[in-house]
């Protein structure tokens, strides 16, 4: 018989902490229930009562995780944004090149479609909502988040341009404008036609216009 080996005194790993994952794990699906909704008939759908039915929860849980609407958009993008890297694809070069950076934002986004493409479209959804005014404040949100993107890429073209992989000759502002907005466009006609468009194909294509449009 194996022996079990025991860590010495005071060496040991502590326990996990089982309410913070059961916490997590509830999130999780709070979240994943809410992007159901969305996609599925956009704000109106995404009540905090059919949340908490769809998930198993209370309506009380989804309140108090997310204390109002514009709280719990804030928690979808930041979820979809986590499972994606973007923080990490956006954030800290280490050593990385400006363009490649970009590339591998829209590598991300492509990725995001065929691994969670109820998340992508529930967004998609709501970002389309408040660009008609459905909600001001999901409108103000995704203004916000919109313009947050946009900075966030111009200042990556612009360490392109200082790195030398971007041509020096390239606005940072309006290219990281361009980005977002054929990502924007993409988004729009998969959500409105998804039987007919490939999105898959597009962000190909969107990338090779890219690198195209930057690369020295």
């Amino acid at each position: 018989m194996t022996a079990i080996r025991r860590p010495p005194p005071g060496d040991g790993a502590a326990p996990p902490n089982r309410q913070a994952a059961r916490s997590e794990r509830s999130t999780e699906a709070l979240l994943a229930a809410a992007a159901e909704l969305a996609a599925e008939g956009g704000l109106s759908a995404m009540t905090f009562a059919a949340i908490g039915e769809r998930a198993g929860y209370s309506r009380g849980l989804v309140t108090a995780r997310f204390g109002s609407k514009a709280g719990l958009v804030d928690a979808m993008i930041r979820r979809m944004w986590r499972h994606m890297r973007v923080p990490e694809l956006l954030g800290d070069a280490r050593g990385r090149a400006g363009l490649d950076q970009i590339l591998d934002l829209l590598a991300a986004l492509r990725a995001g479609i065929e691994a969670d493409p109820i998340g992508m479209r529930s967004l998609t959804v709501l970002l389309l909502e408040a660009a008609v005014g459905a909600d001001d404040h999901l409108q103000d949100r995704f203004r916000t988040f919109h313009q947050a993107m946009v900075d966030e890429l111009a200042t990556v073209i612009a360490r392109g341009v200082a790195d030398g992989s971007v041509r020096p000759e390239v606005d940072p502002r309006a290219e990281a404008v361009y980005v977002v907005g054929a990502v924007r466009g993409l988004s729009y006609l998969w959500v409105l036609d998804p039987e007919c468009f490939d999105p898959l194909g597009a962000y190909d294509h969107l990338t090779a216009a890219v690198h195209a449009r930057l690369a020295r």
